[in-house]
């Protein structure tokens, strides 16, 4: 029952926003069940959140502004798994922590809203979210901020999210197939609590379809913050 009410409450957050679900189930499940079991089951479900949203929206997604982000990001997993052992993993959880916070005070005041970046400064957020991922498992928050900063309206901005997080996920799936770990347990997990996954998905795309632009914006940059504070979190 717990673990149905954490994801449910993980896939609204998810579908409200359009990330955050394995920002909010990982470090709340792992209090009942070992990593190892979750980090897979994690990605089926939220491989299937992407995809469904991503479908729903998609008439908003342009691929040209997202495709640099993508190719950046293939060569940043790889070095940043290749860092792991080479940099000291709490400095780079602060500084991400700090990057993050000053760019949401930064968000706060209207002028500084008004500035836009050109989709060719795509594939250097790409490889920051890449080089996260491998390291830290935190990709989220590069995406987010470029996404944002191009100034795109709520439902573009969504829809591209979806896209990126469905092609990262299905590789890291596919990681985790390759390894070993999409077991028969793993998929049993998937089908019994995909229910409450979907139904806490609709109920958070029911409340977004609510909501205006400046709202939504808020929403991005409350879970954004809370993503930073979670990654410096785990540094202790």
């Amino acid at each position: 029952m717990l673990e149905a009410l954490i994801l449910f409450f993980s896939a609204f957050v998810h579908g409200l926003a359009g990330f955050a679900f394995a920002l909010l189930a990982v470090p709340l499940l792992s209090l009942i069940r070992p990593l190892s079991e979750i980090v897979p089951v994690i990605a089926l479900w939220g491989f299937t959140m992407n995809l469904i949203l991503f479908w729903l929206m998609r008439r908003s997604f342009r691929l040209k502004p997202v495709l640099g982000l993508l190719l950046g990001a293939i060569p940043g997993i790889f070095l940043g798994a290749e860092a792991l052992s080479l940099f000291p993993e709490k400095i780079l959880r602060f500084v991400l922590f700090f990057t993050v916070s000053g760019y949401c005070l930064w968000e706060c005041f209207p002028r500084f809203r008004k500035i836009q970046l050109s989709p060719l400064w795509g594939p250097v957020f790409g490889f920051m979210a890449g080089f996260l991922g491998g390291m830290l498992n935190t990709p989220g928050p590069p995406v987010v901020i470029y996404v944002n900063l191009l100034r795109v309206g709520k439902d573009e901005l969504k829809s591209a999210l979806q896209g990126v997080f469905m092609v990262m996920v299905g590789f890291m799936i596919l990681a985790h197939g390759l390894y070993g770990r999409l077991g028969d347990s793993t998929l049993k997990a998937y089908l019994l609590y995909l229910p409450a996954v979907l139904f806490g998905m609709a109920l958070g795309q029911g409340l977004y379809r609510r909501i205006g632009e400046v709202s939504y914006h808020r929403v991005i940059h409350l879970f954004l913050f809370l993503s930073a504070l979670a990654a410096l979190l785990r540094a202790f």
